[in-house]
């Protein structure tokens, strides 16, 4: 196969859902793993956790703030429960912005770009607060035993997703790197100090692997100010994470379903992805992923099998599915199957919308449009025309009275009026 082009970035037309994607990985994993050392866990507190965590991968964030809310009067001062609910704020937040994608996780520069989105006051006030509050109960468990590995495991954890969300909300590289490279340092020391603390090797290899990765001209300058790293260490580290981690098996999983898209390994991508979507079947975004991969790896008839199975989920309104953007995700679709050369199952979902007599006009507008133009490009002229004409019928969205009519006069100046 065709070696990956990674500049491109782009795997697949679902847009939701780290220089800039080396920081975004600085970590992604600080804020989506839940693992829980020895000292501050008991068996009811895991079990408890272990609901929300399940819950935040199902993409039901209402009902992990719920679990965790809970556990938080439960456990006062117990660091972990302030920690998720600001995990579940930034995620939640990020799910809104349609940026849980993985096509946002492989493209090189898509979180260096600015946002025109703010989010909510209250919410980003509040989740500075929960990770004040954990910090402030590591602290205090290290006052009194400064060698507690598990409050040390927290306090890297606090600073990890302090990076992520400078890079993902507020767009800035300088503080994801601060905030990174702290959660390095108090991670690198459990590893060093206990080489059997499984959870914290996953923070350490990405670190390792995203300064291993910098480019040669940013690289020099990670290593005058202290950053070090090799990929292929980070990439060890991260295995051992996902085969011997106690609880950031699945966490690291997910990491290395996007890293072995950048290292050209689909089909380890493809096994994690499967592993993930079956024990956790609610999450769509997992769905989308594995029609990505497929279509990626040029496997064009099972992808568009893969988004077909989504989208009649979405249609059943099954669980979560009804979180996907339905109209917006066929005519995405529809544009992929074309891309790939399926032109026969793009007309089909283009022509079950452009039939939805359920869907908003703008959504039915769009697909005539799509639909007139790939007639167009099979010369199946009068067939397009339907389209055009369907157009112009419906109230004008955008330009689309001014594209349908140009076409339609077009065709009329070539002697085909009528047919």
């Amino acid at each position: 196969m065709e070696r990956m082009n990674r500049k491109k970035g782009r795997i697949g037309p679902w847009n939701l859902s780290i220089p800039c994607f080396a920081v975004l990985l600085i970590l992604f994993i600080q804020s989506v793993s839940f693992p829980f050392a020895q000292g501050l866990r008991h068996p009811e507190f895991m079990e408890k956790a272990r609901r929300a965590f399940d819950a935040i991968y199902g993409l039901d964030y209402d009902q992990a703030s719920q679990e965790l809310l809970r556990l938080h009067q439960e456990y006062p001062r117990h660091p972990a429960p302030p920690l998720y609910l600001a995990t579940v704020l930034w995620l939640r937040e990020l799910f809104e912005r349609e940026e849980l994608d993985l096509n946002r996780f492989v493209a090189p520069g898509y979180f260096n770009k600015p946002t025109d989105r703010e989010m909510p006051e209250q919410d980003r006030r509040a989740f500075f607060s929960y990770i004040e509050e954990s910090q402030k109960l590591c602290q205090a468990i290290l006052e009194q035993d400064p060698a507690d590995k598990d409050a040390r495991y927290f306090l890297g954890a606090g600073y990890g997703i302090l990076g992520s969300f400078a890079i993902t909300i507020d767009r800035s590289v300088k503080a994801a790197f601060s905030n990174g490279k702290k959660a390095y340092k108090h991670h690198r020391s459990l590893v060093d100090e206990d080489s059997r603390y499984y959870d914290a090797y996953m923070s350490v290899g990405m670190y390792e692997y995203i300064v291993g990765n910098l480019p040669w001209y940013i690289k020099w300058l990670a290593t005058i100010i202290g950053y070090r790293g090799s990929e292929k260490q980070g990439f060890e580290y991260l295995g051992i994470a996902a085969k011997k981690g106690q609880y950031v098996k699945d966490d690291a999983r997910t990491l290395q379903m996007i890293l072995f898209i950048r290292e050209d390994r689909p089909e380890d991508a493809l096994e994690n992805t499967r592993f993930l979507f079956d024990k956790y079947p609610r999450n769509f975004l997992l769905h989308i992923n594995l029609a990505q991969i497929q279509d990626l790896m040029g496997r064009h008839e099972a992808a568009v099998e893969t988004f077909r199975q989504v989208l009649a989920l979405a249609e059943q309104q099954k669980p979560n599915y009804t979180k996907l953007p339905l109209h917006d995700f066929r005519i995405k679709v529809a544009a992929k199957f074309e891309e790939m050369g399926q032109q026969q199952a793009a007309l089909e979902e283009l022509g079950k919308l452009a039939g939805d007599s359920e869907a908003p006009h703008t959504k039915r507008t769009s697909a005539h449009l799509h639909l007139g133009r790939i007639l167009q490009r099979q010369d199946r002229l009068p067939e397009a025309a339907l389209h055009y004409r369907a157009v112009l019928e419906a109230p004008p969205y955008g330009n689309s009275h001014a594209v349908a009519r140009r076409w339609l006069q077009k065709w009329d100046k070539a002697g085909n009026e009528g047919n």
